[in-house]
Parts: C-alpha cells; sequence; structure tokens
C-alpha cells in the first residue's frame, strides 16, 4: 500500500527584533520558515525559533552596534533583504 507522508519544504529565514527600552536591550529572535505539504496535499507554514538571544544596548555596543550585530545575524543565518537581512 502506498502511504504518503508530509514534508518540510525550507523557504528562508527571518528575523525578529524586539527592543526593550525600559530595560536598555533587545531581542533578537531567528525562525526558519518551512512549507509543510500533508499527505492529503495541502500545505501550512510552520516557524521553527532556531536562535533567541536578549543582548543589553551596552553589550550590542562592545559588538560594533545594531547594524553590526544584525550584519552578523544575516551572514550567520543567511538572511534575505526585506526578511530581516
Amino acid at each position: 500500500m502506498n502511504q504518503l507522508q508530509a514534508s518540510e519544504h525550507f523557504i528562508r529565514n527571518t528575523l525578529d527584533v524586539e527592543v526593550d527600552g525600559l530595560r536598555h536591550r533587545n531581542r533578537y529572535i531567528v525562525r526558519a520558515m518551512f512549507d509543510v505539504i500533508q499527505a492529503d496535499g495541502f500545505a501550512k507554514l510552520e516557524q521553527k525559533v532556531i536562535e533567541d538571544v536578549t543582548l543589553t544596548w551596552d553589550e550590542i555596543e562592545k559588538e560594533g552596534g545594531v547594524s553590526e550585530v544584525k550584519k552578523q545575524f544575516k551572514e550567520r543565518y543567511d538572511l534575505q533583504k526585506g526578511w530581516g537581512g
């Protein structure tokens, strides 16, 4: 008997930044986006967190500033322009 199974197809990685001005820190969340195609042929979008890190503004400055931190995430996770890159 031929049984179909769900399959995942990678789309891209995304970066979300949550700024906490009260506590002087930023939370960086990298997610991988996938199309999950079910056995019945229907697809749904899923996201999986692959990195979740919080840096204080002092730590960000020591890394070279916000642009440098974002550049590091972009290079590490191949972020595309408009998707956190």
